[in-house]
């Protein structure tokens, strides 16, 4: 069986691997990314370039961020990459490169990544999140993605859970993302630092901005509002998967991204809110836990998401 080539593009860096059926990466390389339609399309086309030489491949997978349209297999619309928007990226890359080129989903892609390599392969049935800047993720069910009529599906931060909650990037209120992202949680704390500034947070908030990464450790050191804010974050994340189990039924829900670092600080409260707002059988069967692959998830799945020019995948 051959190796394949997965590319994970994000609006900060590119990063690609040529990646064995059983989820090895034999060779990975990493570059910037460009913001200018020619200059993303020569860097996605050089990172393939330089991280196949050498190795047989049968196609190659692009993760993507923002919705993507899988039957034109471009971007419509991504609020962190505009440059990519629109580019028909199987033609061109295809071109480029001399390989069969698929599009898919960053988040998708993870998804993927997870249920065949990590905390999703023994199972069937996987939500995966991803908690970052913004909240991603995806949708296995039965062992196949979630796509949607046209491949825009399993958009599960974008989900409202409060409707007169704060504003989301996308220009709605009260998505999941606008309640449990990073980005939430570094709004929250400069809120809770303000009503408590007698709290290590709201002493660290007197000095300097306060990132995601330091309410965790300051959580974890025991002071109470940066606690309240992980739980807080926590219990909204809750809300969301709690829906997500009693639409999917899914066995494993994996929590990946930057904000799952907190570990249980946002998986507990998480976990208590899906035991109270989701239902029997669903609820009993769902484990909640944090996914296995890291930032690696996102090459490992776009690889295993390459197809041949038949439309079989690589990796059978």
């Amino acid at each position: 069986m051959l190796n394949a080539i997965g590319v994970d593009v994000g609006g900060t860096k590119i990063a690609a691997g040529v990646v064995t059926p059983e989820g090895e990466v034999l060779k990975e390389v990493r570059h910037p990314t460009a913001h200018t339609p020619e200059r993303v399309l020569e860097g996605i086309a050089g990172a393939i370039e330089e991280v196949r030489d050498g190795f047989e491949v049968g196609g190659v997978s692009l993760g993507v961020p923002g919705t993507v349209l899988s039957a034109e297999n471009k971007v419509i619309f991504s609020p962190n990459l505009h440059a990519i928007e629109g580019i028909p990226l199987k033609d061109e890359l295809g071109k480029r490169t001399g390989l069969h080129v698929t599009v898919e989903n960053d988040a998708s892609a993870a998804a993927w990544g997870e249920f065949r390599f990590g905390a999703g392969s023994d199972v069937g049935h996987l939500i995966f999140i991803t908690l970052g800047t913004g909240v991603g993720g995806g949708v296995i069910t039965n062992g196949a993605l979630l796509r949607g009529a046209q491949g825009a599906g399993g958009e599960l931060g974008h989900v409202t859970i409060q409707a007169t909650g704060p504003r989301c990037g996308c220009g709605n209120h009260g998505c999941l993302e606008a309640l449990a992202s990073g980005t939430a949680i570094q709004r929250r704390a400069r809120e809770v630092a303000s009503e408590r500034p007698d709290s290590a947070l709201g002493e660290l908030a007197a000095e300097r901005k306060v990132l995601g990464e330091d309410v965790t450790e300051l959580a974890r050191r025991g002071d109470e509002a940066a606690i309240s804010v992980l739980e807080e974050a926590g219990k909204w994340l809750g809300v969301g998967l709690a829906g997500f189990v009693n639409v999917f039924n899914p066995e494993v829900i994996a929590v990946g991204g930057g904000v799952s670092e907190a570990g249980d600080l946002i998986l507990s409260p998480a976990r208590r809110e899906v035991h109270l707002r989701s239902r029997s059988p669903g609820r009993d069967l769902v484990r909640i836990k944090e996914a296995t692959l890291g930032p690696a998830s996102g090459i490992l799945g776009a690889a295993a998401l390459a197809r041949h020019p038949s439309g079989e995948y690589v990796f059978g």
